[in-house]
């Protein structure tokens, strides 16, 4: 059940922020019915993402989208010539010719499709009956760890991650999950960065609609194997206060604290 998946998220995460649930709406009419801060001035979807980790709900059209790189990458307009040409893309600096940055804009395949708006809320505020497209989890490396070893426990290793060090919220952590139907983890931009103002050693994973509660089992099911007995315990309080059922922990042991247990066991075998 989605809503019991978001309560294990913020119980299994140790994240300061809100996890924040992103929706791409597709007309005027569905984009009217959200009761939500309807901007008036422009804003980057990355301070709106920020903004949301921090309780806000925000939503915003192509008028009111204050960032080129995200409204393209959103499908909130279509690409212009000069940013598939690569012109546009070499003039910023960011690649060596114009050729590696066309390569660049071609290549990762990022760009959305006619997006009407788009709105960015903490993800308890969606439900079963209206689910956001994509969820961005932001904090620190140790906690996104948690959500790929998540992925990886009931998908295997992903070949699929995409990280260029640009339009890192946008991009990497939104659109790229979103068409590749996969979770990816970004080292945010400079642009954010400067914009959204995130701590330097923050970062996000973008996990699609489709994949959360798969996730977030994931996440689940590697407690044991992974996590400390204050973790652990702190888990099993959290869960059982929201009511939900928790695994059996296994306190004083993880895989990595039984392995060193297993070689300092042959040492002292071996000296006698």
């Amino acid at each position: 059940m989605f809503e019991n998946d978001i309560i294990k998220a913020y119980a299994l995460l140790n994240i300061e922020r809100k996890i924040v649930g992103v929706k791409l709406i597709k007309n005027k009419q569905e984009f009217d019915s959200y009761d939500v801060i309807n901007l008036i001035n422009p804003l980057s979807y990355c301070v709106a993402v920020k903004s949301a980790s921090l309780g806000h709900r925000i939503k915003f059209d192509k008028l009111t989208s204050g960032c080129g790189g995200s409204t393209r990458a959103l499908g909130l307009e279509k690409p212009a010539d000069d940013f598939l040409d690569g012109t546009a893309p070499y003039r910023l600096g960011l690649f060596k010719d114009e050729n590696v940055a066309k390569r660049a804009a071609l290549e990762t395949g990022n760009i959305l499709s006619n997006t009407y708006g788009v709105l960015v809320q903490p993800v308890e505020f969606f439900s079963s009956n209206d689910k956001p497209d994509v969820v961005i989890a932001i904090g620190k490396p140790r906690e996104l760890m948690r959500i790929i070893q998540g992925y990886t426990y009931n998908k295997g290793i992903s070949k699929q991650f995409s990280m260029s060090g640009n339009q890192g919220v946008c991009v990497e952590a939104t659109a790229y999950p979103l068409i590749h139907n996969t979770v990816n983890m970004s080292l945010l931009c400079s642009g954010t960065r400067f914009l959204a103002e995130w701590a330097e050693d923050e970062g996000a994973v973008g996990i699609p609609m489709s994949l959360f509660s798969e996730v977030i089992e994931g996440i689940y099911n590697t407690v044991n194997a992974v996590e400390m007995d204050k973790r652990k315990s702190e888990i099993s309080e959290e869960l059982t206060l929201n009511n939900i059922e928790c695994m059996e922990m296994e306190y004083g042991k993880t895989y990595y604290t039984e392995y060193e247990k297993e070689k300092r066991e042959k040492r002292k075998n071996e000296k006698h």
